[in-house]
């Protein structure tokens, strides 16, 4: 069977294409890229596949670069598809730095002009001519860097185009020659005459890839045998698959553990411990939008900062995120670069409270409803309270809502003396932000209650009490 009927069978069994697809198709000139491009055209009939071409020329290479762009413009007037390029600045893109670097921010910017051509153009895929050598050129760099099973697993077929760190609206990148061979590819372009361009900084041994190519692949093939690119990918698969399989599975457990922007602890120790750093590492994903920078040192800290003894913990990452622990409370939070990362302090504040009525209280994100009652029932939960409306009529003092202040103390239930309501705080383990925001009910100076921590002796009900003074926080 000819490899494009082959292709064209594989891609739709494994849902990479779909019959009526539209798809850009991302053309360097090289022979990977020119491969994929004119298997496509040949099975785009077939398929119905709709194809559009797009070049990104890197100047790097002066005049090379700029053949490079008119030799894949002529290849897409010879099919008849329609043709985007566009030219990167080598200063602005990092032409001086480190190889590496500059091969990753080339690669951000290429697939960020794909992606703005497609979402442009009413493209859902975006197609790229990585084949199994690179595969294993990839697989081989993040184990030469450090890297889990997620890094070995290589790269996936098909997986969403990011744009600005964000999905691009269900935009995805295939890769369809991914399972063909090198060899393959050069095959296919001999048999049809097909041309291609070499591109000289391929053979430029600073870039990691290329010293693996050219260097640490041929050498562990002279201790092996031809199978072993093949062994490799199918590492990469299996790897794939089982990575797959662990990220459902901490998709499952996901919001029994984080509500909202918070963590819980004590749900999250509750997990496998294997399954925790994939859980952090999920976490973090949906916070900052990428993992790009976070490598392990910041997953084990994370972890850290979570099962360590210390109530409160910082861990620091890049891009000005900060993973804050209070208690048994994880947040991610943004902070200013270079700035100390303290909690936001609340202007003192103080509400009126009637005998009956609500009053909202922006600066804790609540409000307090209270009403008379003739029940004496025991309040349900902590954000309920309930006391003896005559001792506190008796008592004579302005019922408000305020937050809390250095000093304050209160007589809890039960009690004969005062306590410090930042010893009760730190019992109950409420966190430092919300130490201040929170409202404490007084009458006068007397403090009656601190909703979700504790309340006054002062003024409960007792087996004689008739007029009830209820209150309910939400």
């Amino acid at each position: 069977m000819s490899l494009d009927k082959q292709l064209a069978q594989t891609l739709v069994r494994d849902g990479i294409l779909a019959f009526g697809d539209a798809v850009l198709v991302g053309v360097s000139g090289g022979p990977d890229s020119v491969a994929l491009l004119h298997i496509l055209h040949e099975i785009a009939p077939a398929l119905r596949l709709r194809l559009e071409v797009a070049h990104v020329e890197h100047g790097i290479r002066g005049r090379e670069s700029r053949e490079d762009g008119e030799f894949v413009r002529r290849i897409a007037a010879d099919l008849s598809l329609p043709f985007h390029v566009t030219s990167l600045d080598p200063a602005r893109s990092g032409r001086g730095r480190h190889p590496g670097n500059f091969e990753a921010l080339a690669r951000e910017r290429r697939y960020a002009f794909f992606a703005e051509v497609a979402a442009a153009r009413g493209i859902g895929k975006v197609a790229v001519g990585h084949n199994r050598g690179d595969q294993v050129e990839t697989m081989l760099m993040w184990l030469l860097r450090g890297c889990g099973p997620e890094g070995l697993a290589g790269m996936p077929a098909l997986r969403p185009l990011a744009r600005d760190g964000a999905g691009s609206e269900g935009m995805l990148l295939i890769r369809p020659l991914l399972e063909i061979s090198r060899d393959e590819i050069l095959e296919y372009l001999g048999s049809r005459g097909l041309g291609y361009r070499e591109d000289r900084t391929n053979r430029d041994t600073r870039y990691l890839r290329n010293r693996i190519r050219r260097t640490v692949l041929p050498g562990l093939g002279e201790q092996t045998d031809d199978g072993l690119e093949h062994r490799l990918a199918r590492l990469a698969g299996m790897l794939r698959s089982d990575h797959a399989l662990l990220e459902r599975q901490v998709a499952g457990v996901y919001p029994r553990v984080v509500r909202g922007d918070v963590l819980d602890r004590a749900a999250f120790l509750g997990l496998d411990p294997e399954l925790r750093p994939r859980l952090v590492r999920f976490w973090l994903n949906r916070g900052l939008g990428t993992l790009r920078r976070i490598g392990f040192v910041h997953v084990d800290a994370v972890l850290q900062a979570i099962g360590g003894a210390r109530p409160h913990a910082r861990v620091s990452l890049p891009g000005s995120w900060t993973v804050v622990r209070e208690y048994d409370s994880v947040r991610l939070t943004r902070s200013a670069e270079g700035a100390r990362e303290e909690p936001p302090r609340t202007e003192d504040y103080s509400y009126p409270l009637p005998l009956e009525g609500e009053v909202a209280v922006p600066e804790a994100g609540v409000r307090v409803t209270a009403w008379r009652s003739t029940t004496s029932e025991t309040p349900e939960g902590d954000l309920e309270a309930a006391f003896d409306l005559s001792c506190l009529e008796q008592h004579g003092g302005e019922l408000r809502l305020r937050n809390f202040r250095p000093g304050d103390r209160f007589r809890p239930l039960g009690m004969a003396g005062h306590k410090k309501l930042k010893d009760l705080f730190i019992e109950r383990k409420v966190p430092r932000s919300r130490r201040r925001t929170l409202p404490l009910l007084l009458a006068g100076e007397e403090i009656l209650w601190v909703p979700g921590c504790a309340r006054s002796d002062f003024a409960r009900l007792e087996p004689g009490t008739r007029a009830v003074w209820r209150l309910k926080v939400s």
